[in-house]
Parts: structure tokens; C-alpha cells; sequence
């Protein structure tokens, strides 16, 4: 069977990413997201998980990365590997990162607007954490413009050693 990092790179690819995903600038001391990194995320109220994988390399304002939301319609977490093509509870979706900033051990950005995949509804993601040492943590806010709903959720990235 295959690895988790293999199953994502094929997803991402499959999804027709470039490989790991669309450019998008990275604002602030860029220095302290140098590098590879790898991790995950998981909606708190709807169940939903994914990955996040994005590389940024040093001599550049922009970094290349997706995030890959795995729907979950009855609130439990979707594992990576029923995912190809699609998971129980329905297709998985490559979200483009639309900027980062990083500054102070700190980390904001945006995803690009995006329809619910149950209720198809746009929504808008936000997300910040702190960076300590090789792992970026923190919580996610989608905000359901239509209804005025805000959910949450956690993620965390790890810097991938060479």
C-alpha cells in the first residue's frame, strides 16, 4: 500500500496541481518558512480533514502549495487513503493557498473563496498559528457568507528535514 506522502503528491497531481500546487506570495520575513513542509487539518464542527503540503525556497516572494479538503458529511474524520478519487463521503477538493504572512514567530493568510462541497455555498478561509521550530500550528475560520456562520478548526505543518 501505498505511503501518506505519495498518496498526496498523487492527489495533488490528479487534481491537476502543479506539483505541490499554484504559486502564491508569501509577505513578511519570508526566511522563516524556507523549506518543505507537510501537515494537516481538521474542522472542529463539520468533520472535514485534509492535507497541507507547500515548499518555499529562498531568493523568491512566492511559495507553491495546496490545501486538500476530504469532506466528511456525518461529522466523522475522513482517512487520506480512501480518498482516491474520492472519498465516502464524497470527491476531495485541492484549495488554493492565496497568500501567507509571516512575521514574529507569527502566520497569517488566506485560502481562495470556495463553494461547500455539501451545501455549495461560498465560503471564505482564513487561518493563522505561530511557528516553534521546524512546526507551524494553529486554527482556521470559514465564514459561510450567506447564513453568517463561522467555523473552526485546528492545523499544523512540519518542516520537512532535507
Amino acid at each position: 500500500m501505498p505511503n501518506q506522502r505519495s498518496m498526496i503528491a498523487a492527489i495533488l497531481m490528479a487534481a491537476g496541481c502543479a506539483s505541490p500546487g499554484a504559486p502564491f506570495p508569501v509577505l513578511g520575513d519570508r526566511r522563516q518558512l524556507e523549506g518543505q513542509w507537510e501537515g494537516s487539518f481538521e474542522g472542529a464542527q463539520t468533520g472535514r480533514s485534509g492535507s497541507i503540503v507547500f515548499r518555499f525556497g529562498g531568493g523568491t516572494d512566492s511559495a507553491y502549495g495546496s490545501v486538500l479538503m476530504i469532506p466528511s458529511r456525518d461529522g466523522t474524520r475522513a482517512p487520506l487513503v480512501s480518498t482516491l478519487p474520492e472519498s465516502p463521503s464524497g470527491p476531495a477538493r485541492v484549495l488554493r493557498i492565496t497568500y501567507v504572512w509571516c512575521g514574529s514567530g507569527e502566520v497569517t493568510g488566506r485560502l481562495d473563496p470556495y463553494e461547500d462541497p455539501i451545501t455549495g455555498e461560498r465560503v471564505y478561509t482564513m487561518f493563522e498559528g505561530r511557528l516553534t521550530g521546524d512546526v507551524l500550528s494553529g486554527s482556521f475560520s470559514t465564514l459561510y457568507a450567506d447564513r453568517g456562520h463561522l467555523l473552526e478548526g485546528t492545523w499544523s505543518a512540519r518542516k520537512r528535514k532535507p
